[in-house]
């Protein structure tokens, strides 16, 4: 049980990282907190400044590099979507985001099952614009 802890508390940490921070330049940097909460547990991640390229900020929508994302519904400023994760330890869930000019606000949901006991991770995150950067 604490293996598969410390393994999606890292998926956590890895989602909120999207680029590089750099120096001033034509794109976002966004300042981002997560929240992970399991088996009644909230564990608060440390902010993390991240460096957006313009034409990918409207996708702020956190994700590890082995998951995919289908049934992306976006409705106003909110979109909503499904995730599978393959790996290790493979996980399915939903997450939803909502968008407000410069700020925006998450939840991902994912369930995992290991030796035949299931866990659900939420993870809540929040960013806001609070100046520019150069992206890689």
């Amino acid at each position: 049980m604490h293996a598969r802890s410390a393994s999606l508390f890292a998926f956590c940490l890895a989602i909120a990282s999207f680029a590089p921070v750099h120096a001033q330049g034509p794109d976002e940097l966004w300042e981002v907190k997560t929240v992970m909460i399991m088996e009644g547990m909230r564990m608060p991640g440390p902010p993390t400044k991240v460096c957006v390229k313009g034409t990918q900020a409207d996708r702020m929508t956190p994700m590890d590099k082995d998951c995919k994302t289908s049934d992306v519904k976006t409705v106003g400023n909110r979109t909503t979507y499904r995730v599978v994760c393959t790996g290790k330890e493979p996980m399915t869930g939903t997450g939803e985001i909502t968008r407000d000019k410069g700020s925006y606000r998450g939840i991902l949901k994912l369930t995992s099952t290991v030796g035949g006991e299931s866990t659900t991770m939420v993870n809540e995150y929040t960013g806001r614009l609070v100046g520019k950067c150069t992206a890689k």
